[in-house]
């Protein structure tokens, strides 16, 4: 009798056919009896080395190696942590202090980033390339029951280092039970997997189609496709359900899509951070029913979606889009206060049927071993569906990324030119950006961005720098926020040397409205005027749209300023005699 767990749900898939792709990922397919044997190599190799207690950092870019690792993890009843190898040096300097793990897993990159990092005492480092495929049973996985040790992911803190989620193996089986079910997940059905190995969502783009036998789709070229990129990967890959950011989901509309587009989509699954009414309307426009737009939430702290809306006409013309109601088994509490009317608005807590574990060390849990208090705002509609109206506390979603602003601030306090500061996220127009008010007089913006790059993780280094003479405080020493100055979203940039020429000036519109800034000059750098790796995709899909030539990344990066990217443009349109 197969296990109710996540391990005996895909050994099911493989014992009923192992001839079936597990991973698609441009031309390459893994099958599932090739993905078995990798899987079986890792288990040998964790059962091998340390302590069954000793955790297992995960630092590796194929997701083909992490699905493998991190099921080789639960065979072993070893407790797993993804991590993604392009960390600042200074947050993997914390996250291993903070794991201690008994065995790393690096491939090229990861070892990259731990050169000249010492491991704690005993560690194994194991490369991919040297674990050796091994003999495998479906059968024994399907009975096993190994100790549910789970896994760790981390996320920004408010002391400056990395916070470690942990979550049990019940909770990622409870949600991806009920995926497969809520929408038809099958054999042979196809699935986006465009997250970061970093983020917990991946265990739901990964574990969702290969526990009902179906197919992860990977972007092979590394990241999310944006664009028309994104809408050439979706069509090619005969994708038919589709989990990502609104952020990324929103660049398909510089995609020339009609009615007819995207004929194997089914669904589009929504998380991580607001779903907008314009959303709705203009995908409902061009699809009407036959394509479900899902609005999901749920903290990492929970696992995961806990709560799910599909998406009607009406949302369209709504004020908000609802993030619904509960999975099965989960409750949803709004704190209120006493003699408040039904639907006030107060702290969201959710209820779980699977353990909840905390955080690594002694930060401090909202909740019980069953609840969580989100710190969200939130309150119930009279047809039952929550609405989401911020967060109580200082966290925040920018593009996905939850943000803890302490982490932001204290990065930025290590600069010796800079006397104070307070982080904040922005929203003006439905775009909203990471925003830091500075007392830094003799700092420029560049150095800043710099700054923090070296030590915040991707996607926590502020886009906009508002300078101050002093930030803004209450009489007991804590920031006043709502004394902070308004800012534009698209700020003006320092003025230097302007665009030369129409390939320049060309070029720097199309930063203008991607950054959302002005006064672009053809000297500035992409991604110290906060260009991210998303900005970047979508900045090189303009391009191919712009001028029809199909730049590698290589040739923008090696110089990604104005000048640079519009040199190097014209030498491509000369060499292809456009």
């Amino acid at each position: 009798m197969t296990t109710p767990t996540v391990l005996g749900r895909w050994a099911d898939s493989l014992a009923r056919d192992g001839s079936r792709c597990a991973v698609k990922s441009g031309d390459r397919e893994v099958g599932y009896r090739e993905l078995a044997g990798r899987v079986a190599g890792y288990q040998a190799v964790f059962e091998a080395i340390g302590r069954p207690d000793d955790p297992v950092l995960l630092s590796c870019a194929d997701p083909v190696e992490v699905i493998a690792a991190v099921l080789g993890c639960m065979a072993a009843g070893r407790t797993f942590a993804p991590v993604d190898p392009r960390l600042p040096a200074a947050v993997l300097d914390g996250v291993l202090d903070a794991l201690r793990p008994g065995v790393v897993v690096a491939d090229a990159g990861g070892r990259e980033a731990l050169a000249g990092r010492e491991l704690p005492d005993g560690a194994g480092l194991v490369s991919p390339e040297t674990v050796e495929s091994g003999a495998w049973s479906a059968e024994a996985w399907q009975r096993a029951a190994p100790e549910d040790r789970g896994y760790v992911y981390f996320t920004s803190g408010t002391t400056g280092r990395p916070k470690g989620i942990r979550g049990s193996l019940r909770a990622v089986h409870h949600f991806v039970d009920w995926e497969i079910a809520e929408f038809g997940i099958g054999e042979g059905t196809k699935v986006s997997q465009l997250t970061s190995p970093g983020f917990d969502a991946f265990l739901r783009d990964a574990f969702t189609p290969l526990c009902a036998g179906g197919t992860v789709c990977v972007n092979p070229a590394g990241g999310a496709p944006v664009g028309e990129g994104l809408a050439r990967w979706l069509t090619e890959h005969e994708v038919e359900v589709l989990h990502c950011v609104p952020t990324l989901f929103r660049t398909l509309r510089s995609a020339a899509l009609t009615p007819a587009s995207f004929p194997a989509l089914r669904a589009v699954l929504l998380a991580g951070e607001q779903l907008h009414p314009a959303d709705v309307a203009w995908w409902r426009g061009l699809f009407g029913d036959g394509k479900e737009l899902v609005n999901l939430y749920g903290p990492s702290e929970t696992t995961m979606t806990k709560l799910f809306h599909r998406t009607t006409a009406e949302d369209a013309r709504a004020r908000l889009v609802p993030v619904g109601r509960p999975l099965p088994g989960v409750a949803v509490r709004v704190l209120t206060g006493p003699g408040d009317a039904p639907d006030a608005l107060g702290e969201v807590e959710l209820e779980v049927p699977f353990p909840l574990l905390g955080y690594l060390g002694e930060e401090e849990w909202r909740g019980t071993a069953g609840s969580y208090r989100t710190g969200d705002l939130g309150r119930f509609r009279p047809d039952g569906a929550l609405e989401l109206y911020g967060r109580r506390d200082q966290q925040v979603k920018v593009h996905g990324v939850r943000i803890d602003l302490g982490e932001v601030e204290n990065a930025l306090r290590g600069h010796p030119g800079v006397a104070d500061v307070c982080a904040a996220a922005v929203t003006e127009d439905g775009s909203t950006a990471l925003v830091a008010y500075v007392v830094a007089p003799d700092v420029a913006d560049a150095e800043l961005r710099a700054h923090a790059a070296r030590r915040l993780a991707p996607g926590l280094v502020p886009s906009v720098f508002v300078r101050m003479a002093a930030i803004p405080r209450t009489l007991n020493g804590k920031v006043e926020r709502r004394s902070l100055p308004r800012v534009a979203v698209r700020r003006t940039a320092e003025a230097t040397e302007p665009p030369q020429g129409p390939e320049e000036t060309r070029i720097a519109a199309i930063w203008t409205e991607i950054l959302g800034l002005a006064g672009i000059n053809r000297d500035d750098d992409f991604t110290l005027l906060g260009g991210d790796s998303l900005a970047i995709a979508r900045l090189m899909d303009r391009v191919r749209y712009e001028y029809q030539v199909d730049l590698p990344l290589r040739a923008f990066l090696q110089d990604p300023t104005v000048a640079g990217l519009a040199s190097a443009v014209t030498d491509r349109l000369a060499r292809s005699g456009s």
